[in-house]
C-alpha cells in the first residue's frame, strides 16, 4: 500500500453558508480550530506540525484557537497490553512485515521535513484513553497543545508506552503541570466523559479518520494534506472569503489501524 499525502474534504455546513456571506469579506479576529486526533497517529503529527506551519505563515499566532479533541484509533485495545506496533498492524491487516516496515520507513521519510523524528522501530501499540484523559485536564489549565506535543515525541521519537502511568506522569513536568494532580485524576474517573463525548461528536460529524480539523464549525481537512491546503483555508477564514472546495487524495489514519 503505498501512503500519500493527497486527500481533503472540505465540508461547508449548509446552515452557516448564508451567514458566511452576509460577513464576506470582513476579516474574523479570531479562528477557532477544533482538531480530532490522536496520540498514535502519525498523521496526526504532521498535521499538527502543518497547520503550525500555515498559522506561522500568516503570522496567525495570536488570531487563532487551537481546541484539541478527544479521538481513539482502537478503543477496545487492552488497557494493560502493549504489543510492538508493526508486528500488531502485521497480525491485524495481514500485511507482510516487510510490507509494514517499508510503509514506516516512507512515513519516516516524510516526517523529516516537519522536523518530526519518527522511530517507528521503537513504537508500540496500547490504549490512549488515560492519554487522552490527561490532555483533556491540560485543556482545562490551557495547555493541551503543549501536552499533546510531549506525548507524541515520547511515543514517536522515544518509543515510550503512554499506557502505563508512570510514563503519563513523567510528560508532565515539562509542560508544567502537578504530576499529583494527574495521578489523582488518573486514580479516578474524571474526565472520562469529556474524551466519550469528543469521541461520540466525531461519529456525529461522520469522522472517519484522523487527523480530522474544522476550522471555525464550517471548514474541514481530513488528513495530514499538502500545504498549500492549511495555508489557504487559514488565509480564507482570517480574510472569511468562501474557501474553494476542493476533492484530493487520502493522508489519514483510521481506526482499523491502517495510514494511507
Amino acid at each position: 500500500m503505498k501512503v500519500a499525502f493527497t486527500s481533503i474534504i472540505v465540508i461547508l455546513c449548509s446552515t452557516l453558508w448564508s451567514q458566511q456571506s452576509k460577513t464576506k469579506n470582513m476579516p474574523n479576529e479570531t479562528v477557532k480550530i477544533e482538531i480530532w486526533s490522536d496520540v498514535v497517529c502519525p498523521f496526526c503529527f504532521v498535521g499538527k506540525r502543518k497547520l503550525e506551519q500555515a498559522i506561522k505563515k500568516q503570522n496567525a499566532e495570536n488570531k487563532v484557537e487551537i481546541i484539541w479533541h478527544s479521538f481513539q484509533l482502537d478503543p477496545d485495545f487492552p488497557k494493560d497490553k502493549a504489543y510492538p506496533s508493526a508486528q500488531y498492524l502485521s497480525e491485524r491487516k495481514g500485511y507482510p512485515i516487510e510490507q509494514v516496515k517499508a510503509m514506516s520507513n516512507q512515513l519516516a521519510e516524510n516526517g523529516k521535513q516537519y522536523n518530526i523524528d519518527f522511530q517507528f522501530d521503537k513504537a508500540l501499540t496500547f490504549n490512549t484513553f488515560n492519554a487522552h484523559r490527561l490532555i483533556q485536564w491540560a485543556k482545562s489549565k490551557g495547555k493541551a497543545d503543549a501536552l499533546k506535543e510531549a506525548f507524541m515525541i515520547a511515543y514517536f521519537t522515544d518509543g515510550i508506552n503512554l499506557a502505563e502511568e508512570e510514563n503519563l506522569l513523567a510528560n508532565l513536568k515539562s509542560v508544567g503541570l502537578s504530576t499529583e494532580k494527574a495521578k489523582s485524576i488518573l486514580d479516578s474517573d474524571q474526565y472520562n466523559q469529556e474524551v466519550r463525548k469528543d469521541i461520540y461528536q466525531a461519529q456525529q460529524l461522520n469522522v472517519r479518520g484522523v487527523p480530522y480539523f474544522l476550522i471555525n464549525e464550517k471548514t474541514a481537512i481530513s488528513g495530514a494534506q499538502p500545504d498549500e491546503v492549511f495555508e489557504n483555508a487559514l488565509k480564507a477564514e482570517l480574510s472569511a472569503v468562501e474557501p474553494l472546495i476542493e476533492t484530493l487524495g487520502d493522508g489519514v489514519c483510521l481506526p482499523n489501524g491502517e495510514c494511507k
